[in-house]
């Protein structure tokens, strides 16, 4: 049985993934396959080299890597992905080259997604998680490159016709608008992204098998470092009552 998973971005909220996986091993089902963007994409890397899903949680609370320094941005106006993700080197291997897993990203010169699946893996996953609103776009291999989550931050397309069950978890909840968004313009683009992000993603919810669509975190936010033990429980208790009758 080849099992995928489609892991969305997010941010602090990607921990919600974590979750998922928890029940599936749980359930003896260990995915293989992973297409994830951003957050998403360094979750599905980290499982796919061996870290456990305890020591997945600890490297993102120790490391600042679903954090943005704000003190830093507001200096530099932009961020190089290096001020946050050169820790990289850390704990992966410098090339990759594999069937299994795929990483998305945005060309912002062609306005289209690219997918890697081999090549330099620390710049191809700096490039994923370059979050457009933050970072300098990575340039590889002539391109420049940032999170896809603009146009696709929910790549299911890589794990068509390579899995037998395909499970989906898309980590942003769609929050009520609040007036509060009116006066601060990066929350405002926060909210036209998840906006957009969301009805791309939806309309291919329906390619899984099994969709986790995390509305749950609605009292959570994209940047909440500080609460990536919650999110992480609170999605696995969602998983498992939603996937306690599902036996592959």
């Amino acid at each position: 049985m080849k099992v995928g998973v489609v892991f969305s971005g997010g941010g602090a909220l990607a921990t919600a993934h974590l979750g998922l996986l928890k029940v599936l091993e749980e359930q003896n089902i260990k995915p293989t396959f992973f297409s994830g963007n951003s957050a998403g994409a360094l979750i599905s890397v980290l499982y796919a080299y061996g870290f456990s899903i305890e020591e997945i949680l600890e490297l993102i609370i120790k490391e600042d890597w679903l954090a943005v320094p704000f003190q830093k941005l507001k200096e530099k106006r932009i961020l190089e992905v290096d001020d946050m993700f050169d820790s990289f080197k850390k704990y992966l291997p410098e090339t990759f080259k594999s069937d299994n897993v795929f990483i998305s990203a945005t060309d912002i010169d062609s306005g289209e997604v690219v997918t890697y699946n081999s090549g330099d893996l620390k710049t191809v996953l700096k490039a994923s998680v370059a979050l457009s609103s933050f970072f300098k776009p990575v340039e590889y291999l002539g391109k420049n490159l940032v999170d896809s989550a603009l146009l696709d931050n929910f790549h299911v397309a890589p794990l068509q016709d390579k899995c037998d069950v395909i499970y989906g978890s898309y980590a942003i909840p769609m929050t009520p608008y609040t007036f509060e968004q009116e006066a601060n313009t990066q929350q405002l683009i926060n909210r036209l992204f998840a906006i957009n992000g969301y009805q791309r993603a939806k309309q291919k919810f329906n390619k899984c098998d099994y969709i986790l669509d995390h509305q749950h975190l609605n009292e959570f936010k994209v940047l909440d470092k500080d609460k990536l033990r919650i999110i992480y429980e609170k999605s696995y208790q969602y998983c498992k009552r939603q996937l306690e009758q599902v036996k592959v």
